[in-house]
């Protein structure tokens, strides 16, 4: 069974930072108070719906995307995040789209924002949340230690067939569906507790760890198959946390 190491790692600090691992089926619900972060159920949810909601709660946004319906979505400044999801949906989509945006906060959002703050100092949050310029210092600061200085990624843009527009968008998508996984069913636990054949595998997945049986079915060939590659910056952020 293949192990993707960066969402291992990251799932680990995620449970480090909230205290402790949740039984299975995850909600998340209850571990997620521990971050910065609110989740607000909206049923139906579009892209409308969430930008009258921000504009509703005096939330500054970036450009809307064409509108469409949305399983969830998370939006984050200041250091702190909120996370969308449709109400109407059963309850193993909702998990599992809370576990995706959760995701994505985490690898996209929270994570740059620990290294920056890491290794070039508080001062740094400030050109994170769009207050001010890098200086030329912060700048080079930033090259050598793999750290990105940016305001605003917007991910949101689909095309006709609802498909990410950019390979950045993709990307971003892919590895959330990945690490929002492996916080609902680790990939360690889940390789204790299988049986051998990916039939047994994808039940699993839906019966125990309670993932949406399209999901399942994904999870279980990516486990049977390649393994994504590793992130070398997890092992510093580990250790600033542990500090």
């Amino acid at each position: 069974m293949k192990l993707a190491l960066w969402a291992a790692e990251l799932a680990k600090v995620f449970w480090s930072q909230v205290g402790a691992e949740e039984p299975f089926p995850r909600r998340l619900r209850g571990p997620i108070r521990a971050m910065p972060l609110t989740v607000e159920p909206i049923a139906r949810l579009t892209v409308t719906k969430v930008c009258q909601w921000l504009q509703k709660n005096g939330i500054s946004q970036g450009g809307a995307a064409h509108d469409r319906p949305l399983r969830g979505c998370v939006t984050a400044d200041g250091g702190h995040g909120i996370i969308f999801l449709d109400a109407a949906d059963p309850e193993d989509e909702q998990r599992f789209s809370l576990a995706h945006e959760l995701a994505h906060f985490l690898r996209d959002y929270w994570r740059p924002r620990q290294l920056a703050l890491e290794r070039l100092g508080a001062q740094a949050l400030d050109v994170l949340d769009g207050k001010r310029s890098a200086t030329p210092s912060e700048r080079l600061g930033a090259l050598l230690g793999g750290v990105k200085l940016g305001f605003h990624m917007h991910l949101m843009d689909r095309d006709a067939q609802r498909r990410p527009v950019d390979c950045e968008s993709n990307d971003a998508e892919r590895c959330a569906d990945r690490l929002g996984c492996e916080l609902l069913a680790p990939a360690e636990h889940v390789a204790a507790h299988s049986g051998a054949s990916l039939k047994s595998l994808v039940e699993l997945l839906c019966g125990y760890y309670g993932l949406p049986k399209l999901e399942a079915n994904r999870y279980a060939s990516q486990l049977w198959g390649e393994a994504m590659p590793a992130e070398g910056w997890l092992v510093s952020l580990r250790r600033s946390l542990d500090r």
